[in-house]
């Protein structure tokens, strides 16, 4: 079996902690899982480098000799967290729970929560494959307490309306190639790509109502562009710990519109009128 360890709350140099396989000594001996006879006994260091979020302990179980087994259990415990800075989530004391299970639903689960950390797992350095995969595919999610959600109505809802943009949009090379320079400015360009599609919708909607060109690019093109913004930082602001991604989120998205959209056009047009002696 494998434990996923998670690091969260930043990711910036090399942290480690120790790790023991522990009985359940609180329980009923019944409901012990034995070192050495149910599991391996084990124990060791896990140590995450730098920007590293997750890490794997790989346990080995032994067939278990006890009848009913549901309810034999024991702990993985993290411990002794280096440098002092870093903590243990004090949850369960820095445990969790290892619990052996025969009936079919619970096997069922558990093979899908192996699929799930093994498709995030792949997503650390997809491949356009992957993305297109990722795209047309629609899957239960694992929350923070490590619980699988099933998909609602309203999900599959919307991954339907939106399957065209997310197909077009797994064609971005994915950020780990070459520094994330391919993804980057593929990316400018598909944003390009759809804002004169918007511009040149907005523009054929504000000549039919009547419009002037000013009125339309200060309603449906700014709204359109910078509204979607707005709801991603304010989902990255309750999300994140420190809101630390919708501050990044905000600012980037209007130094794009800002200093690209109007400062480089701007500046083209200065050099054109400049070197033509025009005014």
């Amino acid at each position: 079996m494998v434990v996923e360890i998670v690091r969260k709350d930043g990711n910036d140099g090399v942290i480690s902690c120790e790790y023991e396989l522990e009985e359940a000594t609180e329980a009923p001996e019944k409901q012990r899982a034995i070192p050495g006879e149910d599991f391996e006994v084990k124990s060791g260091t896990v140590t995450f480098k730098h920007q590293e979020t997750s890490q794997r302990i790989e346990i080995k179980l032994f067939p278990a000799k006890k009848e009913p087994t549901d309810g034999i259990h024991f702990y993985v415990r993290l411990f002794r967290p280096t440098p002092q800075a870093v903590k243990v989530n004090s949850k369960n004391n820095g445990r969790c729970r290892v619990e052996f299970v025969s009936d079919e639903i619970a096997l069922n689960k558990s093979k899908a929560e192996i699929q799930l950390l093994e498709s995030v797992q792949r997503q650390e350095e997809p491949t356009v494959a992957d993305q297109l995969k990722e795209a047309c595919m629609l899957y239960p999610t694992k929350n923070e307490d490590g619980e699988i959600e099933d998909v609602t109505a309203m999900e599959a809802l919307l991954h339907l309306v939106s399957i065209g943009w997310k197909v077009l949009f797994a064609f971005i090379p994915p950020k780990h190639i070459l520094g994330g320079w391919p993804c980057f400015l593929v990316s400018l360009a598909f944003i390009g790509v759809i804002t004169a599609i918007l511009l040149e919708v907005a523009e054929l909607f504000g000549c039919v109502i009547g419009l002037k060109p000013e009125v339309t690019a200060f309603t449906f093109v700014a709204i359109g562009t910078s509204l979607p913004d707005t709801f991603v930082s304010r989902m990255s602001a309750r999300e994140d710990k420190y809101a630390d991604a919708a501050i990044g989120n905000i600012t980037g998205s209007n130094s794009v519109i800002v200093f690209l959209g109007l400062g480089l056009p701007w500046v083209i047009g200065s050099v054109y009128y400049e070197s033509h002696n025009e005014k």
